[in-house]
């Protein structure tokens, strides 16, 4: 496996700094403490399930969650299905033997015991839930949208894809670890968070050696950006969703105006423990901009990203003019600020 450098030592500073603590009456979910994770050395950055204490796992405290059933059984199916993105990359980047080699013997295979340890934790704590059957029903739909065609048209640009997907696996699981009202799943996806950030750190590094490869410019990366943001939550989370939720409803019909309202109950729920600063670093980070630029840009970002996540699900922003009165004062002292600097 490749050795990084310094240069990654702002990912572990991002994933430090935790949100702002909530009060208890904000918290969809108590928090319960987990069972503290075995210190890995660098060198030995791996797990297996068996790392896991499965009979530790308590199902009352999950058993009725629906809401908490949909967004682990999506995330199982897509990571399941990793072997099919997989494949594509490694076509895609054949002749880069640095690049495959890592994709095919450490991407792949952590990806896939992410699939293997959500599957796991579906089946024991809804052991009535087929997850076999479903799974083929969801993976028959699922693929024929995953080609190779789709990928951003330079290796470049899909390294930066590739970034933002990392990006919100590591924010998604960042989130289901503070919300988790059960110790056991906590500590699953604390460690599955970890692999994520990793990931990203990997595919950061060989964006960077293809950037100067190719000369890409900050338009068209910001362009790519955008365009793999807008997917984030699109077809292949509607696809595994709909299998989901068929099972607990059967027969009821499942349309873009139901994935919407369980959508917006998925961000109600998860928007308060959503690691905002972190997303925000990470996905600007392969734009390279002035470090006085981004630190001036990164928190407005987060400050508005938190108020469209939490404005979209129950928590509703009782005043507009107040989020406008909040971004405007943020500017004005930052505006304030350069001036008094020129004016020394």
């Amino acid at each position: 496996m490749p050795k990084l450098g310094k240069e990654w030592e702002f990912v572990n500073l991002i994933i430090v700094k935790d949100e702002r603590t909530l009060p208890q009456r904000f918290r969809i979910f108590p928090m319960i403490p987990a069972s503290p994770l075995p210190r890995r050395s660098p060198s030995h950055q791996r797990w297996t399930l068996d790392d896991i204490p499965w009979q530790s796992l308590d199902r009352a405290r999950v058993t009725d969650q629906e809401l908490l059933f949909y967004l682990l059984t999506t995330a199982s199916f897509i990571e399941t299905a990793t072997d099919t993105y997989a494949h594509n990359l490694i076509e895609y980047y054949a002749g880069d033997e640095e690049t495959t080699t890592w994709l095919e013997q450490h991407w792949q295979h952590e990806e896939l015991q992410h699939g293997r340890a959500l599957k796991r934790y579906v089946q024991t704590a809804w052991p009535n839930f087929d997850w076999d059957q479903v799974y083929q029903a969801f993976f028959a739909e699922f693929s024929a949208n995953c080609v190779i065609e789709a990928l951003e048209p330079s290796r470049c640009l899909e390294m930066v894809s590739r970034c933002i997907v990392e990006m919100g696996t590591a924010s998604y699981y960042t989130t289901l670890s503070r919300l988790s009202p059960e110790p056991v799943l906590r500590q699953l996806t604390q460690l599955i968070r970890e692999d994520e950030i990793r990931h990203y750190k990997y595919f950061y590094h060989y964006f960077l050696r293809y950037r100067q490869r190719e000369n890409m410019g900050r338009w068209k990366i910001f362009r790519a950006v955008l365009r793999r943001l807008r997917m984030i939550d699109g077809e292949d989370s509607s696809i595994a969703l709909k299998h989901a939720y068929g099972i607990l409803h059967s027969g009821a019909p499942f349309d873009n105006r139901l994935y919407r309202i369980i959508q917006k109950r998925a961000r109600c729920l998860m928007g308060p423990q959503f690691p905002h600063r972190m997303s925000v670093k990470m996905t600007l980070n392969p734009l390279d901009l002035n470090p006085r630029v981004q630190k001036t840009v990164a928190p407005t970002i987060a400050f508005l990203s938190r108020y469209l996540l939490w404005g979209e699900g129950g928590m509703r922003i009782k005043s507009y003019g107040r989020m406008y009165t909040d971004l405007y004062t943020r500017v004005r002292v930052y505006a304030l600020n350069q001036w008094a600097r020129l004016a020394e």
